[in-house]
This record gives structure tokens, C-alpha cells and sequence, in this order.
């Protein structure tokens, strides 16, 4: 081990973890392959040591029976990465037998992906020990999912070769133990992507143009970054706005859009924020709507703009504010005086607007009220209400479908209010479509609001309207993901249409009922596969039966109801898509669903009933935080974590992080452990509704009955202590992005 070569940033395993076992695989070769001889092989791996550094790969020293180095290889573990090989290393001595040993190499990791798993593993161990904190990258592809070959990196051209050297140059740190001098600003511009933003937030609108379209991992960096961002510069919420204004009056189009994500982006960091109760969450919402209304909800500024910060607001499922809608009331009085001798007649300016929309191809009443909200929902709630008013009376009919949709309004007060104009209007208002709305959606309503629609069908069977029958239900392929850490699960329905797919999502969440319902056309398989795989990839998404769909949505109904919180209207149109009528709010017993689990697990028998298999199963789920992206956002991670941390390290703040961690485990898991058990039994329905489950339904229910044991201490179920483990992560990693 002594005579190998080394390279700057690449340190030994062995040398960073001393006392680990299994720190060097060894390969027998019982006889010659090509020019290396029979004999013992030990393949020593080696990884970055950088602070920060996320290069996933590995070098792989190989070293002969007699000390002497025989190959070194470079491994990545993304596969489709332009250097992932694995190749030679073109600087290191290579002896003859070097490509032999690479072939050995790969033939091993194709045959025993246990050898791929534990790499990942080491490379976790060595992020969390280099960077303070448990790995939180992007998944590593699952070990014998990709066949791996030799695959030499590509050449580079000059200018590549240079930024190398550069970058390299920038990385490297001072030679001879001279103090590291603090970064110099000018290097940041060697690379804009991988900085700080420059230009405040001019700089990351133009960010945002420019990563248009990136994958997942860019803009998920992106608003970690932005988080930071957003709660270190006062003015930025003015600044967006402004800019925003000014983009809208150069018709510049481009960066309008690129503004607009920015400002998705910045109402979802703070909404959620607002549900994990972070102190200063509250007060920045209240200033970004306040910048919008000073600057887009204001006089002499273009509606259209007005109505697409609109849709952001509603995209991103923020409460809007009063002050906004009193923006809102101000700019429209001011455009009634100035405008005093116009008088409008309702049905014709909805009529124009139903005219433009099916000028643009988006003439369904769905598309009609999608319009509509964006227009509206920053108005008065009895502007809206009246508005519904006048467009049942329209003679339109997809006009007055619109306006039953109202009843999905994400205001409740406008709920409220046209669930009483609906029950009051005469039945023939209503159409055989829009009775079929009400029949199938009533149960997805309060109690207050169910008597009001079940008035309206009296009223319209009483003018003999008959309901319009569901369209025939179609062929379908249902992919899900499992709960995740805040209470979240998403579904995606393909259904073919012509040569290419429509995709149904809808997102049932905790206390929210159905927080997200839409529809995306994809072109063709192409774009069906590219969705699929980006789905696997971040949520561990797989295919599951239309059955398990039907009873999510149910239960989250049921309890969206519970707490006056009713879905988008997009819902009801992919329950006709479907031909679906079952969706009937039934809460969901997590309890009774475990009993019914292991009763099922009894009546089986044989080996999952045992001791021994109970026990792995809890051994085993302790790699699924790590190691299965449908477990990857299991932890705690709100205010009450902060304190129980903060609390935990003392006035002197002495970093003890078992001390953190048992803290995390009595004072925020265990009071929660109710919430634990459902989230893990929703987890086990869904595997057993899986097509192809990453772990067996049968061990995800043992790991719910240990939790549900109130009699079992937490720090006794493995998969809990690592839930801890990471919550201290999360916790940890807020503090270096500056809280």
C-alpha cells in the first residue's frame, strides 16, 4: 500500500475511517485473466475529501499480492455522466495487467451490486464526516438497475482542458500550511453557476432565465440558495416587484417569465416555512404581498400582469392576504372614476372573454373559471359572489357551467356565498353537465355547504334537468409516490390520447385534504418517459393500482372537508376524464388499517409472522432513509426542532450530536408518534398497492406496529433513530445557510 501513486483532494478509506471493517474488498482470481496473474487482489477505495464537494465517484487503487500497485480506476456513480467510466486513470502508473483488472472490475460490479451499495454507503459516511451532516444529495441509481462497461471519458477540447486547471487552481488549498486567504470575489465570475449571485435580485431573475428548464438537482440547489436570499435582503420582495412591472412595460417577455418563477419560487420557500411555524416566516409573506400591492395591484399598471401574479399566488397555495384584495378594491374604484360615463353589459363583456379563450383553444368551462380566477380572486368576496350571480344568468352555457365551478372557489367566503346563490337560482339555470358536477362532488364538501348543493340538484330534477351521464371510464396506468415528510403524496394517471398521454396529478396532504389537482398534455412516449423517470428519481414514484388512487383521494377528501378546505375544480374534470364517481369522502383509520394489515400478515403465516423476520424488517428499514428516495424527506424539520436542539446544546453550545439526537427522539418524535404511524401505515398500503414495491409491504408493516407499541421506546426502532439522525442534519444544514 505503500508504493501507490496519489492524487491532490483523493484520500484512502482506510485512512479516513481507521477502525472501519470492511475497508478493502479482496478479489481472488483462482486463475490468469488475460496478463493478470492468479492470485489476491485488494481494491482500495479512495474519495474527495473537499468541504462541500459532491463528485459522486470514487477512485479504486489496486493493489497485488505483494504490495505493489496493479491498477487504478475511476469509477462515477452516475452512470450517464460524460466521466462516470469506468476508465484507467491516464495519470497514474499502470501496469500491464491494469485493463484486465478493470474488466475484473466491472464484471463484479454488474454481478454483486452489494459491492456498488456499500460505495454508496462509504461516500456517505465520508460526506457526513467532511461536511458536518448527513449526505442529502440527489439518489444514487440503484445497484444492478444499470449495467455498467468500460467507457473511457471523453477528450476535452482547450478551453475545457483550461477551466480544469482553473477550477482545480481555485479548489487546490495554499501549499506549505500558509493560512487560506478568503476567497476573492473576482473568482466567481470564472464560473457564474456555481457562485453567489451577482446583482442582487436582478442577478437571480437572470439565474432563473438562464436555468430554464434545468433538472431537478439545479433548481432545487436554486432555492436553498434563494431561501438564504430572500431572509438577508429586505428589499428584495420591492426589487421583484418592481422589476416585474418594468419587464411587463418593455414587453420584455422573457425575463417577465423568468420573474414570474422567481416569484413561484419565493411565495413556496415562505409558505412552507409558514407550515413549519418559523418565526419569521409570517412577517416576510406579509411584505411580499405587501410589494405586490404596491407596485402590480396598483393604478396604471396592466391588469393582465395583475392576473398572472394572480395564478402565481394561487399556483404556490398561499393565503392571500386582506391588504392585497384592498389593493386590488382601490386600483378597480380608481379605474370606475376614471371611466365614469362606461357602462358594461355583464353578458357581453363574458361573452368577449369566452370568445378570446376559444380563440386561444381554451373554451371548456374549466379553462373559463381558470380565467376568471385569475382576473378575480384578488377581489372582494362579494364582487366575486355577485359575479357568479351574473354569469348563471348568461344564456351561454359553458358560461353558467363556470359558474357552478365557482363553488371550488380558494376563498371560503366565495364558497360560501355562491353554495347559497346556487340553492337559491332557478333549476333550469343549471345544465345536465353541471348536475353531474354536484352529484359527484357534494360529498366533497362541509356539511353547511353539502345542503345547499343538495338544494340545488332538488331545484334542478324539479325543472327536469337531466343529469349528463359520465363519460365511459378508460385505460389507465396510476404512478405514486409514498407519503413523504410532509404528510404529501402524489399521483400521476397517464391515459393515452392520440400519439401521445394526458397526465392527470393530484396531491392528497395532511390537514389540506386534496392540496393539487391539474392536468399536462405530454407530445409522446418520449416525454411520458422523461416525466416517469424525473419521478422516480425525486419522489421514488412507482406504479400502483387504480383502487389504492380511489381510496387516497377518498380519505383526503374526507379530511380536507373536516378542516373547510375543498379541491380545485381541476379535480372534478379528471373525475369525468376517468369516469369516475366513487370518490366519496371516508376518513382514514390508521389505526384499523394496521390491525387489518397484521391480521392479514396472521392469517399468511409462515415466515412473516416470526420473530426473526420482524427483526430483520426493523434492521433493514434502517437504510431506507438513506437508501430509498421514497424515505429520503422523513424528518422533523420546524420550529420545534429548533428549540429542542437549541435547547439541547446548552448556553455553551457544545455540539454534542447523540445528545441532539436523543433529544429529537423524546421531545419531538415521540409526542408525534401518532403521525409517525400513519405516514408508515399509508407507506405500507402503498407498497402493497405497488406493481413493483422497493421493499416488501410486510416489513413496512412491522416497522408501523413497533411505532404504533407505545410500549417500545423509540431509540429501540432503528429507522426512527435514523429519522432522528437526519432531522439533526436538516437542523444542522439551515445553520450554515444562515438559519
Amino acid at each position: 500500500m505503500a508504493s501507490i501513486d496519489k492524487f491532490p483532494g483523493m484520500t484512502l478509506y482506510p485512512l479516513i475511517f481507521p477502525d472501519a471493517e470492511e475497508a478493502v474488498v479482496g478479489v481472488i482470481l483462482p486463475r490468469k485473466v488475460g496478463k493478470a496473474k492468479a492470485g489476491e487482489y485488494s481494491f482500495v477505495e479512495a474519495y474527495c475529501t473537499d468541504p462541500g464537494c459532491d463528485c459522486r465517484r470514487t477512485v479504486l487503487y489496486v493493489v497485488d499480492g505483494k504490495g505493489k500497485q496493479a491498477a487504478v480506476i475511476e469509477f462515477g456513480f452516475d452512470a450517464d455522466e460524460p466521466l462516470a467510466g469506468p476508465y484507467l486513470n491516464e495519470y497514474a502508473r499502470q501496469p500491464a495487467a491494469a485493463a484486465d483488472l478493470l474488466r475484473v472490475f466491472v464484471d463484479l460490479i454488474n454481478e454483486s451490486p452489494d459491492w456498488l451499495k456499500g460505495m454508496y454507503r462509504h461516500y456517505k459516511e465520508v460526506r457526513k464526516k467532511v461536511d458536518g451532516h448527513a449526505y442529502r444529495g440527489k439518489p444514487f441509481p440503484k445497484p444492478g438497475s444499470v449495467v455498467r462497461t468500460i467507457k473511457p471519458p471523453p477528450e476535452e477540447d482547450p478551453l475545457e482542458a483550461f477551466e480544469s486547471l482553473l477550477k482545480a487552481a481555485v479548489r487546490t488549498p495554499p501549499a506549505g500550511g500558509r493560512k487560506k486567504k478568503a476567497a476573492v470575489t473576482a473568482q466567481g465570475s470564472l464560473f457564474p453557476d456555481t457562485g453567489p449571485v451577482a446583482g442582487g435580485t436582478t442577478g437571480w431573475v437572470e439565474r432563473c432565465r438562464r436555468e430554464a428548464g434545468a433538472p431537478f438537482e439545479t433548481t432545487n440547489l436554486r432555492q436553498t440558495e434563494l431561501r438564504g436570499y430572500l431572509y438577508a435582503n429586505p428589499r428584495a420582495a420591492d426589487e421583484l416587484a418592481g422589476l416585474l412591472v418594468g419587464y411587463d412595460r418593455a414587453g420584455d417577455e422573457t425575463h417577465l417569465d423568468a420573474g414570474l418563477g422567481l416569484l413561484r419560487d419565493a411565495l413556496e420557500i415562505l409558505r412552507v416555512d409558514l407550515e413549519r411555524r418559523r418565526p419569521e416566516a409570517a412577517r416576510h409573506m406579509e411584505k411580499w404581498q405587501e410589494a405586490l400591492a404596491r407596485h402590480v395591484f396598483a393604478e396604471g399598471v396592466a391588469p393582465q400582469l395583475g392576473a398572472m401574479v394572480t395564478q402565481i399566488l394561487l399556483d404556490a397555495r398561499v393565503e392571500i392576504l386582506p391588504l392585497l384584495h384592498e389593493a386590488n378594491r382601490r386600483r378597480m374604484l380608481a379605474g370606475l372614476d376614471a371611466d365614469a360615463d362606461f357602462v358594461a353589459d355583464p353578458e357581453q363583456v363574458l361573452r368577449e372573454l369566452l370568445e378570446a379563450l376559444e380563440q386561444d383553444g381554451a373554451g371548456t368551462p374549466h379553462e373559463f373559471f381558470e380565467a376568471v380566477l385569475q382576473m378575480m380572486s384578488v377581489g372582494d368576496f362579494e364582487v366575486q359572489v355577485n359575479l357568479c350571480r351574473l354569469m348563471l344568468g348568461a344564456e351561454h352555457s359553458t358560461i353558467r357551467e363556470a359558474a357552478v365551478l365557482m363553488l371550488f372557489h380558494p376563498q371560503a367566503e366565495v364558497r360560501s356565498g355562491v353554495a347559497q346563490v346556487l340553492a337559491e337560482v332557478e333549476g333550469n339555470r343549471l345544465t345536465p353537465a353541471s348536475l353531474r358536477r354536484l352529484i359527484v362532488a357534494r360529498n366533497w364538501f362541509p356539511e353547511a355547504q353539502r345542503s345547499l348543493i343538495d338544494q340545488a340538484v332538488t331545484n334542478a330534477r324539479k325543472a327536469r334537468i337531466e343529469c349528463a351521464p359520465l363519460p365511459k371510464r378508460v385505460a389507465a396506468t396510476v404512478y405514486g409516490s409514498a407519503v413523504d415528510g410532509a404528510m404529501a403524496q402524489t399521483f400521476q394517471v397517464l391515459v393515452p390520447v392520440g400519439t401521445g398521454f394526458l397526465c392527470y396529478s393530484v396531491m392528497p396532504k395532511k390537514g389540506a385534504g386534496i392540496a393539487d389537482a391539474f392536468l399536462v398534455p405530454l407530445a409522446g412516449k418520449r416525454e411520458r418517459n422523461e416525466l416517469l423517470a424525473m419521478l422516480r428519481h425525486e419522489t421514488g414514484a412507482v406504479e400502483v393500482s387504480a383502487d389504492y388512487l380511489n381510496r387516497r383521494i377518498s380519505q383526503a377528501l374526507a379530511d380536507g372537508a373536516a378542516q373547510d378546505k375543498v379541491p380545485c375544480h381541476w379535480l372534478v374534470a379528471i373525475a369525468e376524464r376517468l369516469g369516475c364517481d366513487q370518490w366519496k369522502a371516508a376518513p382514514f383509520k390508521a389505526r384499523a388499517e394496521l390491525a387489518a394489515l397484521r391480521a392479514e400478515l396472521e392469517r399468511r403465516g409462515e415466515r412473516f409472522v416470526t420473530t426473526r423476520y420482524r427483526e430483520k424488517a426493523l434492521e433493514d428499514a434502517a437504510a431506507w432513509a438513506e437508501e430509498q428516495p421514497f424515505a429520503y424527506s422523513w424528518f422533523e424539520d420546524d420550529v420545534e426542532v429548533d428549540r429542542v436542539v437549541e435547547k439541547a446544546l446548552g448556553k455553551r453550545r457544545r455540539l454534542d450530536v447523540d445528545k441532539c439526537i436523543d433529544a429529537i427522539l423524546k421531545k419531538i418524535l415521540q409526542p408525534r408518534r401518532s403521525q409517525w404511524v400513519e405516514r408508515l401505515v399509508l407507506a405500507a398500503l402503498w407498497l402493497k398497492a405497488a406493481k413493483k414495491p422497493p421493499v416488501p409491504w410486510e416489513q413496512m408493516a412491522h416497522v408501523a406496529a413497533a411505532v404504533a407499541d407505545e410500549t417500545l421506546p423509540l431509540e429501540e426502532i432503528p429507522l426512527m433513530v435514523m429519522i432522528a439522525g437526519h432531522s439533526f442534519g436538516a437542523w444542522m444544514g439551515r445553520q450554515e445557510e444562515g438559519g
